[in-house]
């Protein structure tokens, strides 16, 4: 009813819904690659790492890269652990903040 009514909406309106409608398609399409792909990475980085054992027999096939990275995210993941279940210190009172290492 408004584009009725208001015959100069029609010169803008329009052609803006579509294009950001056709924009949210293919940003939808792209994001949805990139999400099968990632997905398909870790899932092989799984596999690796359960059938392989990284001996010279039974060499990892995944990056060392990736491989650095994930095992320095469990490290840092174990630390805060241990952390959280330490109890403080007399000159420790909790609220300081800690240097991410």
């Amino acid at each position: 009813m408004a584009f009725n009514y208001h015959r100069e909406l029609q010169a803008w309106v329009i052609p803006l819904l579509l294009t950001g409608f056709f924009a949210y398609l293919m940003c939808h399409s792209l994001l949805s690659v990139f999400e099968v792909t990632a997905d398909a990475l870790l899932l092989c980085f799984a596999v690796d790492m359960e059938t392989n054992e990284g001996s010279a027999e039974k060499p990892y096939f995944v990056d060392q890269e990736l491989l650095a990275f994930v095992s320095q995210s469990h490290n840092l993941a174990e630390r805060q652990k241990h952390r959280r279940m330490r109890p403080f210190q007399d000159h420790e009172d909790g609220m300081e903040l800690q240097p991410m290492v």
